[in-house]
């Protein structure tokens, strides 16, 4: 059994704790917050056993500690901790840069092991999490060379506990990784979004035109501008050297535009490659997935959930395509396995949908 400690129960931390508050393993979670009425929330909604507004021995008996803030300040609350925590206990963060917090915490006489949620959102705040973040989602631990063997495994553990898939990586590797697949990314998404707001006119026409492709590879954007800019000054030596090498591929389209074979390259190559990893998952496995064709009507989305469920086939996820230019179909059904795949997909087809197996 696992006692647990959080200290900041925001959209992250929140969503965590109403993961964890299910498990069977957690016997006790303990919270802090500087916000009285989040604590007081999730309190009354049992997904915490006890809150403080101080970082006290109140932590003395947990058996992993997870630090959900802002990674400016994940080293200070190690410091904290060290004076409460138990020898024995596992201080981990789900902060998305490591280099500093890992320099900072060798320091500090305490087990910590670095750990990343590959969770993207907009939102903020207790009142937006949510208990099934995390589930088929990529969790990283960092491992360093003085880690303790049961120590990675014992966080493990508890990660699997909330339905994600612990990845493994080298310290060393992580900043590097995430420069390139999360910062990057969202560094790009808000250059596209000031780019329609410094070129559109008056009546905003752009911006009215901004549906389908432009509004999902534009979704990040909308995330917390604070923890954006705390990210890109943990991380700006990989982010620079990221954003180098992306403008000399944007550099080398521009002077290749001209030349159709180029060009073309450039858009097959990308295609092939993203099509690789469609659903990818551990160990070169995939979600079996079924992308149906309904109408944008009113209990659309309702027959095809109710004729899956009534035929005793699980729905894993389900995602509505709102962009039809690259996607086909508007309906996409994650089920649990290829056998339910193969079953839905004729039960379907035979009612007149038009369907694919996307495997």
């Amino acid at each position: 059994m696992f006692n647990v400690g959080i200290i900041g129960i925001g959209f992250l931390g929140g969503s965590l704790v109403k993961s964890l508050s299910k498990s069977e393993k957690v016997n006790q979670i303990i919270a802090y917050d500087k916000n009285l009425e989040s604590l007081e929330k999730a309190y009354s909604e049992g997904t915490i056993t006890e809150y403080t507004l101080e970082v006290n021995e109140k932590f003395s008996n947990c058996d992993v500690v997870f630090i959900c803030t802002p990674v400016s300040f994940i080293s200070e609350y190690v410091k904290i901790l060290k004076k409460y925590v138990k020898k024995d206990c596992i201080i981990t963060d789900t902060g998305s840069t490591k280099k500093t917090i890992l320099n900072d915490t060798k320091k500090i006489d305490v087990e910590f092991i670095g750990g990343h949620p590959m969770i993207g959102s907009e939102r903020s705040g207790y009142a937006t999490s949510k208990d099934l973040l995390f589930e088929n989602s990529y969790y990283i631990i960092t491992k360093s060379n003085s880690n303790k063997p049961e120590s990675i495994e014992k966080l493990k553990e508890l990660i699997l506990e909330i339905k994600a898939i612990p990845i493994i990586i080298d310290e060393n590797k992580h900043d590097y990784i995430t420069s390139v697949i999360s910062h990057v990314p969202h560094v790009v998404a808000s250059s596209l979004v000031r780019l329609v707001k410094n070129l559109d006119d008056e009546n905003e026409t752009m911006k009215t035109l901004c549906a389908g492709g432009f509004k999902d590879i534009t979704r990040i954007a909308s995330s917390d501008p604070t923890m954006w800019e705390n990210i890109c000054n943990e991380n700006k030596e990989e982010i620079i050297n990221t954003l180098n090498i992306l403008i000399k591929i944007l550099e080398n389209f521009k002077e290749n535009i001209d030349n159709r074979n180029e060009t073309y390259d450039f858009f097959e190559t990308s295609k092939i490659y993203r099509d690789s990893f469609i659903n990818k998952k551990i160990n070169g496995n995939t979600m079996p997935e079924l992308n149906i064709s309904i109408k944008d009507e009113n209990g659309a989305i309702a027959r095809i959930t109710t004729i899956l469920s009534e035929n005793d086939i699980g729905i894993k996820n389900i995602e509505v395509l709102n962009n039809r230019e690259n996607n086909f179909g508007a309906l996409k059904v994650v089920v649990r396995n290829y056998e339910e795949m193969e079953k839905g997909y004729k039960i379907i087809k035979e009612l007149g949908y038009e369907i694919r197996k996307m495997n």
